[in-house]
């Protein structure tokens, strides 16, 4: 699995995330047992916990880079920018402009998030906060706060690695979201080539072999005569 092309420069620490969240999906898929009672919420819970292990692991062993829990919240720090990682849900089928941070039912520090981002764009005129512009399609790398988002089953594995930077959808704009592009998709898979010409000392198979030209000729009246007299 490979990171695609991002708005932002996230250097080395794209590639980790992608192979770490991808990583935790082929692991549990693996394992998955429905017969002792594994289920979508046993499947969710696994993947949770063991791409944020996996995540910090890795970037642990990446230069300008830290992880830590606060309030039991998974944060990845570097390139400038503090990075939370979230699942969304269960195949590729997401729309992300669903995923609301900012809903009243998010928990404290996923509201935070789109607040900052929101506050950043926003300036003070008056004692009023007004949003700075341009509001609806900031610069990429202005907002510090981002989420990778990841969605996926057991039977098909990770199907989708998003990431974007989220805002607080009712003061801003339409979208809870600044902006957000795809990690990894499915479709990032090379497809398998088509099959080449056999080489030239391939054994043809009867099915391979052309259809032979038949030519049916009439046996004159007094064939099996002759042959029964030699």
């Amino acid at each position: 699995m490979h990171s695609l092309p991002l708005p932002i420069d996230l250097g080395e620490f794209a590639d980790i995330a992608v192979e770490a969240i991808g990583r935790a999906y082929d692991v549990n898929a693996s394992r998955h047992e429905p017969e002792v009672g594994d289920d979508a919420v046993v499947f969710g819970m696994a993947i949770y916990r063991n791409s944020w292990f996996l995540l910090e692991q890795d970037v642990a062993e990446l230069e300008g880079w830290t992880s830590s829990r606060p309030s039991g919240s998974l944060v990845i720090v570097g390139a400038g920018k503090r990075i939370h990682v979230y699942r969304c849900g269960q195949d590729g089928n997401v729309n992300l402009d669903d995923f609301r941070l900012d809903d009243e039912r998010s928990s404290v520090t996923k509201q935070l998030l789109a607040t900052t981002n929101t506050d950043q764009l926003s300036f003070d005129l008056g004692g009023q906060s007004v949003p700075a512009l341009p509001v609806v399609a900031p610069q990429p790398d202005v907002l510090r706060e981002l989420v990778i988002m990841h969605a996926g089953n057991p039977d098909e594995g990770c199907c989708g690695i998003w990431v974007g930077a989220p805002l607080s959808a009712d003061e801003v704009t339409e979208s809870p979201w600044a902006w957000n592009e795809p990690m990894w998709l499915p479709t990032d898979i090379a497809l398998p080539q088509a099959e080449s010409e056999p080489p030239q000392d391939h054994t043809p198979r009867h099915d391979e072999m052309p259809e032979p030209e038949i030519t049916l000729m009439p046996v004159p009246p007094n064939a099996n005569e002759n042959t029964d007299s030699q």
